[in-house]
């Protein structure tokens, strides 16, 4: 849920609507014969597979599913993604937030490179405790102080003691 008096997200960039191509109408007319086509065919694919691999074959079929997407869920939060630091300019791992208060913008302390507009939201996650940026920033866009917001919602705030703590 927004702040009061925000209607959209102040980091969204307007929509621009693009003309069609001929080869973007082409595809969007032969979806309706492919896409039909392609899930027939994939019926027809299992039916043969199940015909070729015997009754057994779905329950072993569901088990690799389930092992992949547990091990993919493991994986996942034993190594958790880190900030790539990379400038796209020069390659060196030299980048930095523009402005230590947001987690908009970064900067490149090699070759100068700057982009206003890319996300340094794993950097500051490396670098400070988020909740601080969150909560002025919504201080900001609301107009109170950041105490006076920490009042208004006393159920973030006491979450937010029993993380410090």
């Amino acid at each position: 849920m927004l702040p009061r008096g925000v209607k959209t997200f102040p980091g969204r960039l307007p929509h621009v609507p693009q003309t069609p191509t001929k080869l973007h109408l082409l595809i969007s007319r032969a979806t309706w014969w492919i896409f039909p086509l392609l899930v027939f065919g994939g019926i027809a694919l299992t039916f043969l597979i199940l015909r070729a691999g015997g009754p057994e074959l779905p329950y072993v079929v569901l088990g690799v599913v389930l092992f992949l997407g547990f091990g993919w869920i493991l994986i996942s939060s034993l190594h958790p993604a880190r900030a790539d630091r990379a400038c796209p300019e020069c390659g060196e791992e030299a980048l930095e937030r523009l402005d230590p208060g947001t987690t908009r913008g970064v900067v490149c302390s090699g070759c100068g490179h700057t982009d206003r507009e890319t996300s340094s939201w794993f950097l500051a996650e490396e670098e400070t405790t988020l909740e601080e940026i969150v909560l002025a920033e919504r201080a900001r866009v609301s107009g109170l102080e950041v105490e006076e917001l920490i009042r208004a919602h006393p159920v973030e705030s006491a979450a937010q003691t029993e993380s410090k703590e």
